[in-house]
């Protein structure tokens, strides 16, 4: 029989040693920033800060991959890099703030490293947040886009951008003990960013922000590698010069500073030749015989939505001589025979790949295709009332008809006695061109286009 152990016996006697205990590893400084810092609020910000202006226009710029990209450059320079600015300036005072700074001087890291450690993941997390509104807008216009492709290389300028706006906004919260540094560097900055776009001269193409006309137009290929050297080599040395230490170290940073004035000289150089206009607006995509009906790859997708509004047009015109031989979106590119079709406004007449008003298009375009005057000095009534005429006939739409009748209404409540009666005339010039036999009207119609087309001979015009 075992003795029996007593209670303190039972204290007293150690617990059997057990399997150590893996020591726990120290937090990375990068993970802890990156978890814990400024960073994901970041992140979220600049989503937020993009993404709702942005969604405010999805008219203006859903279904072209141009205008798309416009929109987040100017949306991202502006408004992303005066948020980022303000950002790094904020996360550059907090060792200030917290009254660490003295701890931080005692570190082993450099001055460098510890720069490094903690704007970077601020400025990571900034570009991921308009790296992910980018990818949001680029899928949200990918179903209405006719043709082309997103321009990768200038999301990741933009990007590239936003993180040297960063890092000098750090600089200025780590050099300025102010407290309301970081929203006053955000006002400077979107007005310095702002203001070259309304100015004169080569130099403004050195803004980042600067809003180089419409989505019809693209950079060279070369530009945004150009930018990404101009502003982050701008960036790259003001850190060296700041936080890295000793003399040789400077020294370095005029390696960056030559690559920036390099890329600043090509582009002050190039100027406004660095854009150029959308090869997919020179490539046209027809349809339909004579007259056809040809619209520029941009919008290729809206050629069946366009032929479908001006079929009544088009068979009016079977047969009939002198008729335009084509409709078409081309401007500056017209051929001597083609009617210019109305102007495709994103927003306006086409939201999300859909014309908003086939009947209004159809009757612009009869409007372009029957002229009211021949210039200046050939307004008078008989010639506007024939082309009245023309047009109403050609469209013979409810639109149509619904505009004669408010001109009459207007006519009779506030015109004078010849108004009224001209207004008469030219219902009576309609109708009479309507009685028309379907050959006595061609061959009318040939005389017309013949007199309106080219010199457009007023007095050549077949009465009516």
């Amino acid at each position: 029989m075992s003795p029996v152990r007593t209670a303190s016996e039972a204290v007293r006697t150690p617990p059997a040693a057990g399997p150590a205990a893996a020591p726990r590893r120290a937090p990375r400084p990068w993970g802890a920033e990156v978890r814990g810092g400024l960073a994901p609020w970041g992140a979220a910000a600049m989503f937020l800060n993009l993404l709702v202006p942005l969604a405010a226009k999805a008219a203006h710029w859903q279904g072209s991959w141009a205008q798309t990209e416009y929109e987040l450059h100017v949306l991202a320079s502006l408004l992303g890099g005066s948020l980022a600015a303000a950002t790094g300036c904020w996360q550059g005072g907090r060792e200030r703030r917290r009254g660490t700074a003295e701890l931080r001087a005692s570190a082993p890291r450099g001055p460098l490293a510890q720069f490094l450690t903690a704007s970077l993941p601020v400025a990571a997390g900034l570009a991921v947040g308009y790296l992910a509104v980018s990818a949001t807008a680029l899928l949200a216009s990918w179903p209405y886009v006719s043709s082309g492709g997103p321009r990768f290389s200038a999301l990741a300028a933009d990007a590239l951008y936003l993180v040297a706006m960063t890092l000098v906004g750090h600089t200025v919260g780590r050099l300025v003990s102010w407290r309301p540094t970081a929203p006053v560097l955000a006002v400077c900055a979107y007005a310095v960013l702002g203001v070259p776009s309304y100015q004169g001269g080569e130099v403004r193409y050195l803004d980042p922000a600067l809003q180089y006309g419409t989505g019809e137009e693209l950079p060279v290929w070369w530009h945004p590698y150009a930018m990404v050297l101009w502003t982050c080599g701008l960036a790259v040395a003001v850190v060296l010069v700041y936080a890295a230490g000793g003399r040789r170290a400077r020294t370095v940073a005029l390696l960056p500073l030559a690559a920036a004035c390099g890329a600043a000289v090509l582009i002050v150089h190039s100027g406004a030749s660095m854009w150029r206009e959308d090869p997919a607006a020179l490539r046209e995509t027809c349809a339909g015989a004579a007259p056809r009906i040809c619209v520029t790859a941009v919008n290729r997708d809206l050629l069946p939505q366009v032929t479908g509004a001006l079929a009544g047009i088009s068979g009016r015109l079977k047969g009939v001589e002198n008729a335009p031989s084509r409709f078409v979106d081309s401007a500056g590119r017209v051929r001597p025979g083609d009617v210019e079709l109305p102007q495709f406004f994103l927003g306006q007449n086409v939201v999300r790949g859909r014309l908003t008003d086939p009947e209004r298009f159809a009757w612009e375009t009869g409007a372009s295709l029957a002229p009211g005057s021949c210039g200046t000095g050939n307004r008078d009534g008989r010639f506007s009332r024939t082309s009245g005429a023309v047009q109403d006939w050609l469209i013979s739409s409810g639109l149509s008809e619904r505009r004669r009748a408010s001109d009459e209404e207007a006519a009779r409540r506030y015109g004078t006695a010849a108004q009224v009666a001209d207004d008469k005339k030219g219902r009576a010039a309609l109708d009479r061109l309507t009685a028309m036999g379907a050959e006595a009207r061609r061959a009318w119609l040939g005389r017309y286009f013949a007199a309106t087309r080219g010199t457009c001979d007023k007095d050549g015009v077949p009465a009516l």
